[in-house]
């Protein structure tokens, strides 16, 4: 999971309790089920927030994830990059990954396995989505309505998402943008992109502005789900 030094402008998107669990450990915690060893997940974190991660992880009995400091500008892809050269030092070896996003925290295990089991039917890139439902309106400049947009070709896509070593490795060229994106490199060099279904929960969540509401959708839940 990737950890750019922009989260060191915002760190409640990490660290801020929802419902006294903070985001980093709930993604660490539905990642562990998809390793066979703790030290098998990487938190790839910029040098900035290396030692309160692992402050954090160990304060939720999770001290064994791997946590790589990322030095230099510790930029997204900088992350994934640490990530990868992490795995080819690593005392095993694999051949596939999942990245996660900080910004996903209520993601569940079960969309986990499904993106897993996407990959081991074969896919190279595999990423959940769901189908769009609400209306979708396009606008001019001035906020006017302009047309009604399809949402039968949409799909809002999510985290985690499922790559070989091998093509997320030639994604990442040097120089690449602060705001880079995986899938969009993927599809800029034509790499297939297989879908799995989404899950509600694993909706996009800007925090601290979003807590009341992630809390909200907890607190809706059975003691103990």
């Amino acid at each position: 999971m990737p950890l750019p030094d922009s989260v060191a402008s915002n760190p409640a998107a990490a660290f801020l309790p929802l419902a006294t669990q903070p985001p980093l450990a709930r993604i660490v915690r539905s990642m562990l089920g998809a390793v066979a060893e703790p030290d098998r997940v990487i938190v790839a974190a910029a040098v900035s927030l290396a030692a309160d991660v692992r402050t954090a992880l160990a304060s939720e009995d999770l001290a064994a994830v791997c946590v790589e400091p990322v030095g230099g500008l510790a930029q997204r892809a900088d992350c994934l990059g640490a990530a990868l050269e992490y795995l080819r030092r690593a005392s095993f070896s694999t051949s596939h990954l999942l990245v996660h996003d900080i910004a996903s925290p209520l993601a569940p295990a079960d969309l986990v396995a499904r993106v897993v089991e996407g990959m081991r039917a074969g896919g190279t890139v595999v990423m959940p989505a769901l189908a769009v439902t609400d209306s979708v309106k396009a606008v001019d400049g001035s906020g006017s309505i302009t047309a009604t947009v399809d949402r039968s070709v949409l799909r809002a896509v999510q985290y985690p998402r499922g790559f070989t070593v091998e093509a997320l490795a030639g994604l990442l060229e040097p120089g690449a943008s602060e705001d880079f994106d995986e899938i969009a490199a993927a599809n800029e060099a034509a790499v297939p992109v297989t879908f799995v279904e989404g899950d509600p929960d694993a909706f996009r969540a800007e925090l601290p502005e979003d807590a009341e509401f992630v809390e909200a959708i907890l607190a809706s839940r059975p003691s103990g789900a």
